[in-house]
Order: C-alpha cells, then structure tokens, then sequence
C-alpha cells in the first residue's frame, strides 16, 4: 500500500546524557569531558530530526539541511572534533574516558566516512523519506511537551518541507540511485501524508484558532511540497534510476567495521556464527 505508515522507531524515553565528573577526573578528564558535552550539544546541529528522535528537543521546531553546503559544514566539524581529540592526551585519562574517547572518535569518524565515502545522500532517496517522516513522527509519536508546543513545531517543519525536498532533489544523483531503492521511496513517501492524516490531524480540534489556522495551512504546503517531490521520483528519478545496488566489497568491509566496531571481517563474523550455530 503506497499510503501505508512508515515504520519509525519510537525515540526513547529521558534527555541526552551527559558525561558526569568525578573527584577523581583530572583536567585531561575534564577537557575531555567538556568536548564530549560539545558533541553532543551539536547533534542538534547536525541533524534537528534526528536530535528530536533521541530525546535532544533543542531544535524541535527547524528541519535538517541537506544541500552541498550543508554537507561541507557538517564534515568541516567532524574533522575539528577528531582533531581536538587528537590534541588530548589518552594517557592522562581515567580508565572510563579512555573508552569513552575511543568511542567518541568512532562515532566522528563513522560519521564523516558516511558522509565524504559511503554518500548515501547521492544515491539512496530512502535518507529522505525517513528524515521528512520521522522529523513529524518524533514530535507527535510520545508526550514529552505539551501538545501545543508539540505540533507548533511540526508546523514549522511541515512548512520547511518544499525547501527540504528542493534539496534533496538537488542531491541525489539518478544514474547512482538503485532502481529498487527509487522504487521504494516511491512507494513510501505517500506515508508522510498518513502521519499528517492520522498524527496531527486528530489533534487540531483542541488547538487555540491562530495555531490551528497556522497548523492548517502548514498542512497545505506540506501537501503541495509532497506532491512535488512524488511526481519528482516517479518521472523523474524513477525512470532514470541506474544504479548498483551491491555496494561493493570494501565499502561493505568498511560500513561493517564502523557498525561493528571491531576489526572481525566478514569471514571472521561468519565463522564465529557458524561455531555458535553448530554449538
């Protein structure tokens, strides 16, 4: 069913947390500390849809930006962080930040692999879908606000959608997109008008009448801007979509590495399944 709801998971419960001192933290610990708190400060920064979905809402009411420049930004501060971490000395820290560096600059450096190697963006329109979608499930799928705050801000997302979607487009290149996964954004994109449907809605009816007149036209313009963005994948990208969707065999060692986060290669993992399994 093409208008079908997406499948979003439900973001969890609580607040981003923070990397607590100890009397014992010396000031390595404590520079440490303090760029660990800067991360995470920035998710929100790197992408606001996503910062809502971990329970981050310092950005509830803007949508991510997903054009060249906006790449450009995000990897010029990836690459700051690795080498703020570079500038701190693991040998002064405590047992516990010494692995918490390790896996901050793992996630850094995933990240900006993803981004400048991996390119999804380029080529698989499924980064869109979930980014729109999930930008409007986040904020209505849990009361973590009152609901009013709640679809304010999905008011502001829905009207960023036609800037979004104008980027995405730019974005994506075609002849690298696999027909199957154009033809999934296909399908799945009409989801987005399902949220707005059963998810936002429902809920106008309670709303005071500037929000609720706000909240309706918002509607309006996310539709148009859904709309476009259909017509867009099925003549356009759709028809044009050329790409290979294997990955390849050292993109694939490497997006597993990062995933794992451990040097076992496929042939490791599978022999470790295959013991466990005959065990």
């Amino acid at each position: 069913d093409s208008g079908s709801l997406p499948h979003w998971t439900d973001p969890p419960t609580g607040e981003v947390p923070r990397i607590e001192a100890t009397e014992a933290d010396s000031p390595t610990d404590e520079a440490f500390r303090n760029l660990a708190d800067e991360f995470i400060s920035d998710l929100a920064n790197f992408s606001p849809a996503n910062a809502t979905l971990i329970g981050d809402h310092s950005a509830d009411g803007e949508l991510d930006e997903v054009d060249a420049d906006a790449r450009a930004e995000r990897a010029a501060i990836y690459r700051e962080y690795l080498a703020a971490l570079d500038n701190i000395d693991r040998e002064q820290l405590s047992r516990a930040n010494m692995v918490d560096m390790e896996l901050l600059r793992h996630e850094v450096s995933s990240s900006l692999w993803s981004l400048e190697v991996l390119q999804e963006w380029a080529w698989n329109p499924l980064v869109y879908v979930n980014l729109s979608g999930g930008s409007i499930y986040s904020l209505l799928a849990r009361d973590f606000a009152p609901i009013e705050e709640r679809l304010a801000n999905a008011a502001s997302r829905l009207e960023a959608l036609p800037r979004f979607f104008e980027q995405a487009r730019a974005s994506l290149e075609p002849a690298r997109v696999p027909r199957i996964h154009a033809e999934t954004a296909v399908s799945q994109t009409p989801g987005l008008l399902s949220i707005i449907e059963l998810m936002i809605v429902p809920e106008m009816g309670e709303l005071s009448p500037e929000l609720q007149e706000r909240l309706e036209a918002a509607i309006e313009v996310a539709k148009d801007a859904i709309a476009e963005q259909q017509t867009w994948l099925e003549e356009e990208l759709l028809p044009r979509a050329n790409g290979e969707f294997r990955i390849g065999a050292e993109l694939y060692d490497t997006k597993l590495a990062y995933a794992l986060n451990s040097p076992l290669g496929r042939k490791e993992v599978k022999a470790r399944a295959e013991r466990e399994y005959e065990n």
